[in-house]
């Protein structure tokens, strides 16, 4: 039995005067590097500016990183966006808080990763916009970010990173899921082309992080 389904998904705008600044893509793009360098390059350039990250370290996002992202545990995939969520919804009591203040807040991930993500983990649905908008309709409460900068990474140079590095070692750094995951962002740029800037992101990263600050300089300084 087939149902046309159509979905209208209403996010949240900041109404705060900080600014809500989320780096995404995918392992080994290099976002917790670029995200902890801009919020260097804030700060000393005289903004008020704080890093933080999803999942986070309270609670919930703990478990999510220790038992299920390093492979020690296996849940269903909607069970983990449910936890995604609740993390989610903790974090952001913390967040609202620090843009009421008027500070700029760097995020390393946000929603729009638990939909690329939930689609790798999915694979190969066939319904790709009903699933991309069941996943998103967890999130219509949250804030939208001011600007989601993706840094665009090809997959070998990624996988090349992942390799290199030592803090490495979830469920997605590998040459199954990446492919995936990059395809699924792909498809959010071309479906909400509005919501994001692309960055160049197979340079050296102290290339990378000036472009970066100028996306968001231009957006803290609009009056």
């Amino acid at each position: 039995m087939k149902h046309n389904i159509s979905f209208d998904l209403e996010f949240r705008k900041n109404p705060y005067p900080g600014k809500l600044i989320v780096i995404e893509g995918m392992d080994g793009a290099g976002k917790t590097t670029q995200a902890k360098e801009l919020v260097k390059m804030l700060n000393k350039s005289g903004y008020n500016a704080s890093y933080t990250k999803e999942p986070t370290d309270q609670i919930v996002g703990q478990f999510i990183r220790e038992k299920i992202l390093s492979g020690n545990l296996k849940i269903d995939p909607l069970a983990l966006q449910y936890l995604f969520n609740a993390d989610r919804v903790m974090h952001m009591t913390k967040i609202e808080s620090l843009l009421e203040k008027g500070m700029i807040i760097v995020m390393d991930r946000y929603f729009w990763s638990s939909v690329a993500y939930a689609l790798a983990d999915l694979g190969g649905v066939k319904e790709w916009y009903l699933t991309a908008f069941s996943v998103l309709s967890f999130y219509h409460q949250f804030i939208v970010p001011d600007i989601s900068i993706y840094l665009d990474v090809d997959i070998e140079i990624a996988l090349r990173r992942i390799e290199k590095s030592g803090k490495h070692g979830e469920i997605y750094d590998n040459d199954k899921k990446l492919p995936l995951i990059a395809k699924n962002y792909r498809q959010l740029l071309k479906e909400f082309p509005e919501m994001f800037e692309v960055v160049d992101a197979n340079g050296k990263a102290v290339e990378i992080t000036p472009v970066l600050f100028d996306l968001v300089k231009k957006l803290a300084d609009k009056k």
